[in-house]
């Protein structure tokens, strides 16, 4: 797994502020809905609490979200949510460039050195190519590791 996913639990408040923080990526470039599932399948999956706001309330306010470091109690947590964002970004078949911007303003704003970003996004495709690799067209990995940068 991801070596800044040790297990953990994340509060329902980090996980209601990390789901609409994934929202905000997802509509940098027009939502998509491989990345509104991957960000239901995250919330839905995650949130405990009883009277927690459905998806769909969450997704109707998550523009009004203000992004605040202090949502998420450790470092641990604030490169979570930016992995989670660069897998939003993903989730659609490509990370656009609108979309890098905006998860490296999200790092910035997590007080997260840029060259953790990049360190992040090289994990998560490097963990997303490793998912490809037993594919017997090492040919098809090659080109998609090409289109991953």
């Amino acid at each position: 797994m991801f070596p800044f996913f040790a297990p953990q639990s994340l509060s329902d408040s980090a996980i209601i502020a990390a789901s609409k923080i994934m929202l905000q990526v997802a509509k940098t470039d027009g939502i998509h809905p491989a990345e509104v599932a991957l960000i239901k399948s995250f919330y839905e999956g995650s949130i405990s609490m009883a009277s927690h706001p459905s998806f769909d309330e969450l997704l109707a306010v998550s523009d009004a979200y203000t992004l605040a470091a202090s949502d998420f109690a450790t470092e641990q947590e604030r490169e979570m949510v930016v992995a989670l964002s660069v897998m939003t970004g993903f989730a659609d078949g490509a990370f656009s460039d609108a979309e890098t911007k905006t998860v490296r303003d999200i790092a910035a704003a997590l007080n997260l050195a840029p060259a953790r970003f990049d360190e992040i996004n090289e994990t998560i495709k490097d963990h997303m190519l490793a998912q490809l690799s037993h594919l017997p067209d090492a040919g098809s990995v090659a080109v998609v590791a090409k289109e991953l940068g």
